[in-house]
């Protein structure tokens, strides 16, 4: 006799279709929901990766190498123009005033200068010969004067003689008269011509004066020109040390051309060039620091160029002596290099964090900042201001107290979650 069995389910038929059919829909919906949601990522990081987030100081300043150079420079120029001979010293080197710097060569000038001895030689002689002719002369114009004194004195005599003579009766007032009238007219006469020779005298001392003049005159042209030759031989100016040698065996010199300079080593300043970016906040007076040898050293800003060149500007700074004691500048070497952190402003008190390859990474746009459980950080956005060496300001998206990544962003790639 036959069993009616009880007929089962549609479902049962369709068991294993309805099984695999409801994995798929899972997994697609599992795909999709971590599509949607944020990237995670499992990386290794270390507690060096990590910083806190403070309040602290916050001061901007720029960290730029300076070089040491004299405070004060003198340019050597070539006075005379000539082949260079040779050359006495080297760049850096030390010298003191009058050092022979370079020897120059000028045929022509030596010539010139060799006809100028001639003709000063010969000039001299003939001025001389001139003096000796005007001494003979004077001595000739005061023998002629004392003869004349003389005569007038002895004309006096005899006119004495004959008053006395006529008061006695032996010669008559006819006489007298007579012998007044020659004495009158003798003693004008020897009177004029004792004038003359006054006046020639004068004149020969003038005359004498006027050749010494002359001979001075000449002696300071050949000196002129004996100058012309000592300018070949160009001679250090003052103490310091020689720059800027740039002279070559053979080479031409011209009149007034810069053959090097002078560094006086009393003084030193810093030069530096610093990004066009800081061109409008860098001004004269703002402090600067820099460390040599354990020693802090103080300086300030005394010169800005407000030229850009390759994307720079120099500036200039100085030491000062309130803040450096007078026997630590001697420290210094020109030309040495010094790491110099130029001040922007007053210390601050800010959000900070310090400085990390994130930046180069996110543009300081994001950071990843630990959660609570201490082993995963998401990405959060946040704004930063200023920098300096040390730390980044921070205006919005981290708080006082926040641990975040600042290292090893090159192996999260676009995760938003990482952990670890």
């Amino acid at each position: 006799m036959d069993i009616q069995l009880p007929k089962r389910p549609w479902y049962i038929k369709y068991r294993f279709y309805l099984i695999g059919g409801t994995v798929l829909v899972a997994l697609i919906v599992y795909a999709v929901i971590l599509q949607l949601g944020p990237r995670t990522l499992q990386v290794e990081i270390v507690d060096e990766q990590i910083a806190e987030v403070t309040e602290g100081e916050f001061l901007e300043y720029i960290d730029v190498n300076g070089m040491v150079v004299p405070s004060t420079s003198m340019r050597v120029n070539a006075a005379e123009s000539g082949t260079v001979e040779r050359i006495c010293c080297h760049n850096g080197d030390v010298l003191k005033r009058g050092d022979t710097i370079l020897v120059l060569s000028n045929p022509k000038v030596l010539e010139e200068m060799a006809v100028e001895q001639q003709n000063y030689d010969l000039q001299q002689m003939q001025h001389r010969q001139q003096l000796v002719e005007m001494q003979q002369k004077s001595i000739t114009l005061r023998s002629q004067a004392l003869q004349a004194n003389f005569e007038l004195k002895k004309m006096e005599q005899n006119f004495e003689l004959a008053e006395e003579e006529a008061r006695m009766g032996v010669k008559s007032q006819a006489q007298l008269k007579m012998a007044k009238d020659e004495y009158d007219y003798d003693r004008q006469r020897t009177l004029l011509n004792i004038e003359s020779l006054h006046q020639d005298s004068v004149l020969n001392v003038i005359g004498r004066q006027l050749i010494k003049q002359q001979m001075a005159m000449e002696a300071q042209k050949l000196g002129n020109s004996n100058r012309r030759r000592d300018a070949l031989v160009i001679l250090a100016p003052t103490d310091g040390q020689i720059g800027n040698l740039n002279a070559t065996i053979g080479a031409q010199v011209s009149i007034g051309e810069q053959v090097g300079e002078i560094g006086v080593l009393t003084d030193y300043k810093i030069t530096a060039r610093l990004n066009e970016y800081y061109i409008d906040r860098v001004q004269t007076g703002l402090a600067a620091t820099a460390v040599l040898k354990g020693h802090r050293y103080a300086f300030e800003v005394s010169h800005t160029t407000p030229q850009v060149q390759d994307h720079s500007f120099a500036v200039e700074l100085k030491a000062k002596p309130s803040h450096n004691s007078t026997s630590s500048t001697q420290n210094f070497s020109i030309g040495q290099t010094l790491r110099l952190q130029i001040e922007l402003g007053k210390p601050e008190r800010r959000i900070i964090i310090p400085r990390g390859s994130f930046y180069s990474q996110t543009g300081g746009q994001w950071i990843m900042r630990v959660e609570g459980n201490g082993h995963q950080a998401r990405r959060v956005p946040i704004k930063l201001g200023r920098q300096n060496v040390e730390h980044y300001e921070v205006i919005s998206g981290l708080n006082a107290g926040d641990r975040v990544i600042i290292n090893g962003y090159e192996n999260f790639g676009d995760a938003e979650i990482v952990n670890w």
